[in-house]
């Protein structure tokens, strides 16, 4: 679901101060409407009236500050729509909300998203178990079928796991939606083999490991330390680890800064 985005200057905007608060109860009301319904800004009349219980007055208010825009106005930004007669256009709407078909193709995305994490969680088809036996040509009885495996077995990661391309083009498309920088081929090595070492550490199973990865990649920082600094990077250890080096650390310091 779409926000309706309010400027954190707008409490001393002047045309905010010219409306008044009840007139910005029915703005920010009718926002949320325009939000919700995907309507690219435009305030239905019929709506207009329900938010004001019947009263134009703060309608009016609204219209006079340039908040709203009537049928016919002459507002020359682009992004202001032209609202059908009786009818209502949010001033600059579309300057700060995405756009109907903004978040149409983002929904689609995150759809498509999901569609590849199924298939990729699916892609351990069953062998074939038939049941008459199986012989050779020379009579003899032929080498058992592999063992059926069940696509919803638990396994432990593999060390030299890797994701899919779709799961790294899953992972950088979430990054985008989320307005995060995408990762590097490299980034993307070193968080592959630092999620690797926490699950075999942690001793997880799973039956498809793509979904948790993209999980962990949309989320991974990309900030450098700053030059010159210590930075002990807590995020590469398992718990255990870090609680040794905890202890190591204190030690240490009990000890006159040498370890014992």
């Amino acid at each position: 679901m779409p926000w309706f985005v309010v400027d954190d200057n707008a409490d001393s905007h002047p045309k905010m101060i010219a409306a008044g608060n009840a007139a910005l109860g029915l703005w920010l009301k009718a926002g949320a409407y325009a939000s919700r319904h995907l309507t690219d800004g435009i305030v239905p009349g019929v709506v207009a009236r329900m938010y004001s219980n019947g009263s134009r007055t703060q309608v009016a208010k609204l219209v006079a500050a340039g908040l709203w825009h009537e049928h016919g106005h002459a507002c020359r930004h682009p992004k202001c729509k032209q609202p059908a007669a009786g009818d209502y256009a949010i001033h600059d709407y579309l300057v700060y909300n995405p756009s109907r078909a903004e978040v149409e193709r983002k929904r689609e995305r995150a759809a498509e998203k999901k569609r590849k994490q199924r298939a990729v969680q699916s892609s351990d088809q069953p062998l074939p178990d038939p049941d008459e036996s199986r012989r050779g040509s020379d009579g003899d009885q032929a080498p058992p079928r592999p063992a059926r495996r069940d696509v919803h077995e638990q396994r432990p990661i593999a060390e030299d796991w890797q994701p899919s391309d779709e799961d790294v083009q899953a992972a950088q498309l979430a990054r985008a939606d989320a307005g995060r920088p995408q990762l590097t081929p490299q980034q993307l090595d070193a968080v592959t083999r630092k999620f690797v070492r926490r699950m075999v550490d942690e001793g997880k199973r799973a039956a498809a490991w793509g979904g948790r990865w993209q999980q962990w990649a949309e989320t991974e920082r990309t900030e450098q330390p700053a030059a010159g600094s210590n930075v002990v990077q807590l995020g590469a250890m398992t718990k255990s680890q870090q609680q040794r080096a905890g202890l190591d650390r204190l030690r240490q310091q009990m000890n006159g800064g040498h370890s014992a």
